[in-house]
């Protein structure tokens, strides 16, 4: 029975290693298509943050996959995840914020644009007074044109 307790170890240990890998590239492609279905939702329009962090995070999970680290590739994905679901709850949202309070005037309406005050001119009084030593101009005294 003593050669059967080291057996059974060596073939748990050797099914265990097979889940870094598996659990990892299923995280990945979880992410990549939350981070797909945020993108579609217009994300990249109304949560950019999140989409944005999404994004760097699904390409540094992939990363560390390519270097074989699988813990930290589960960590990147699941985080990518996280923020592409938090984007495309919230991009929904502002979706909604934004057609909730249309702009534009329903289509039997029509809109006049409010008119902008014209300025009045403002009325200019230029009054001559005298100088002192020269004749006042007066239309009766001036000399007749050559």
């Amino acid at each position: 029975m003593r050669p059967a307790v080291p057996l059974s170890l060596f073939g748990l240990l050797a099914f265990s290693t097979g889940c870094g890998p598996i659990f990892s590239t299923y995280l990945i492609a979880d992410a990549e298509s939350k981070v797909a279905a945020a993108k579609a939702a217009e994300a990249d329009r109304y949560a950019i943050y999140e989409y944005t962090a999404s994004e760097a995070c699904l390409k540094k999970a992939n990363e560390e996959l390519g270097y074989a680290d699988y813990g930290p590739a589960i960590d990147y994905a699941f985080k990518a995840g996280e923020f592409a679901a938090k984007g495309m709850t919230k991009a929904t949202e502002e979706r909604h914020k934004h057609i909730d309070e249309p702009t534009m005037p329903a289509s039997g309406e029509t809109t006049e644009p409010t008119p902008t005050p014209t300025p009045t001119p403002k009325k200019v009084i230029i009054k001559k007074l005298p100088i002192p030593g020269v004749p006042a101009s007066d239309p009766s005294t001036r000399p007749a044109p050559r």
